[in-house]
């Protein structure tokens, strides 16, 4: 990963010159929990708010020590404060590929490590003007970027703005074939909007061959169906868990020719199924 080229005083000065901040093209990532508030609210309501802080805060200190860990000795910047995440990456390179690639690569372990606890991440990665330290974050990135998570991220996945989509239309053409790494690292929705394939996480490079992280996809998997049967009365929150269980039975079979895998790795048709209902008269 590349390491940051300016340093003062153990801090990093990406966003400065001559002493003075500035804007800088950048990557800029803005992630949340879905549904974190009404969680907490109910916690409090059935007397489960201890064991749903000291839950959050295991997996939360555990994932913030790792992007720090990735952020320290590169051009990554980030913030956290409560359930959101805040990740940067000023632009450094011509084309900015490789910023791209180290940006979806603490994103998506963040999100992943996330999910196999029962939080799924939802957000929004934006390229523009930035200026970001240690206090505060600044630019149309991060505006960008909060306005794709609260308004057009519906489902626990990170979306790309247009110009990032653009930037990886670009990448792509770099290559032959299906040799380009954005094709498996980034898929596009319905509605045409690109995200992050995070589960690619579940898939392990070995000396002679990839590996099938079966543990994981399994336990992601009950996630799913968890949050699937405890929002089942709620249809605006189960329609966002329905449509993770078809993007997590879609990754299983773009996954499906690993010695690993095998078929009782996918979410349940039965527990992801859309429910009808004729209308009664009211009483």
């Amino acid at each position: 990963m590349t390491k940051s080229a300016h340093e003062k005083n153990g801090e990093k000065t990406d966003y400065f010159s001559a002493g003075k901040p500035v804007h800088r093209l950048s990557y800029c990532a803005f992630l949340d929990v879905l549904g974190f508030s009404e969680r907490i609210r109910t916690s409090y309501k059935d007397g489960t708010a201890n064991a749903l802080l000291e839950s959050f805060h295991k997996i939360l200190a555990k994932s913030i020590a790792r992007l720090k860990e990735n952020t320290d000795e590169s051009m990554l910047y980030f913030k956290s404060f409560t359930d959101n995440v805040v990740l940067a990456h000023p632009r450094f390179s011509d084309d900015m590929e490789s910023e791209f690639g180290f940006t979806l690569w603490s994103i998506r372990e963040y999100q992943f490590q996330m999910a196999l606890k029962g939080f799924f991440i939802r957000g929004g990665l934006a390229v523009d003007q930035l200026f970001m330290d240690g206090n505060s974050v600044y630019g149309m990135a991060l505006l960008t970027a909060h306005d794709l998570e609260s308004k057009v991220a519906v489902n626990p996945i990170v979306v790309l703005c247009d110009n990032t989509m653009k930037l990886v239309d670009k990448h792509i053409g770099y290559y032959s074939g299906e040799a380009a790494p954005q094709v498996r690292d980034v898929l596009k929705g319905p509605d045409g909007r690109y995200f992050l394939n995070y589960l690619t996480e579940c898939i392990i490079e070995g000396d002679d061959r990839e590996y099938l992280d079966a543990k994981s996809l399994r336990r992601h998997k009950k996630q799913v169906e968890s949050a699937l049967k405890a929002y089942a009365s709620i249809p605006t929150v189960f329609s966002k868990f329905a449509w993770l269980a078809e993007y997590h039975n879609y990754f299983c079979d773009t996954v499906s020719g690993y010695p690993e895998y095998n078929e009782a790795m996918k979410v349940s048709a039965t527990i992801c199924a859309v429910q009808f209902q004729r209308i009664t008269k009211k009483k």
